[in-house]
């Protein structure tokens, strides 16, 4: 389990380390790749298929650089498969058969590139809403559980011990927020008469 934990952060680790990278580096790098796998299928010769090995520098520069730079190493890949052919040795065939074959290659690693791009940008769309959600929750303070609260003046006791006033404590650890008023029995209770000039106006309204 251990082993595992920690080859999960080493991808981790390279995968942002290649993200913070210039595009420069990043094009160098793809550039090397490709010129190893042209060397080894020009080495291998044109008996062996090695068409598959281009998809290393695509893939690459396709997801840590942008999706216009894998097509252009997708077209550059497949004028470097003739070219490994024709210098190993194979024999020069109709021109249609060149034509399609290279067509082939480019539509495969296009559409490679094109599948590539798409899912780079989804993850990051899925990375964003992750981020942006997890902020929001930070945000989102619940109450729950039994609250301890004064039978008589309904003070509410916190984790602390401190008895506070329920509209303080309800502030602390929530977002709601209070504006105050009084409710018709306090103000019947409090004061009687503005209640009951409030009242025989809202019945002389009627």
């Amino acid at each position: 389990m251990g082993k595992a934990t920690t080859l999960e952060f080493s991808k981790m680790d390279i995968k942002d380390y290649l993200n913070r990278q210039p595009k420069s580096i990043i094009i160098i790098i793809a550039v090397v790749m490709l010129c190893l796998v042209g060397l080894s299928d020009y080495a291998t010769g044109y008996e062996y298929a090695f068409s598959i090995f281009y998809l290393l520098p695509i893939i690459f520069v396709s997801w840590f650089e942008s999706k216009k730079v894998g097509i252009l190493f997708s077209l550059i890949s497949s004028l470097m498969i003739f070219v490994a052919d024709y210098f190993s040795g194979r024999s020069l065939m109709p021109t249609f058969v060149e034509i399609w074959n290279f067509a082939i290659h480019l539509g495969f690693f296009v559409i490679i590139t094109l599948l590539i791009a798409s899912l780079k940008n989804e993850l990051d769309e899925h990375r964003m809403l992750n981020v942006a959600l997890k902020d929001s929750l930070n945000e989102i303070k619940v109450l729950s559980g039994m609250l301890p609260i004064c039978a008589s003046c309904k003070k509410i006791r916190d984790d602390n011990g401190y008895w506070k006033q329920i509209e303080t404590y309800i502030s602390e650890h929530s977002e709601a927020q209070f504006s105050h008023s009084i409710c018709p029995d306090c103000m019947e209770k409090l004061y009687p008469e503005i209640y009951r000039k409030m009242a025989k106006n809202q019945n002389s309204l009627k």
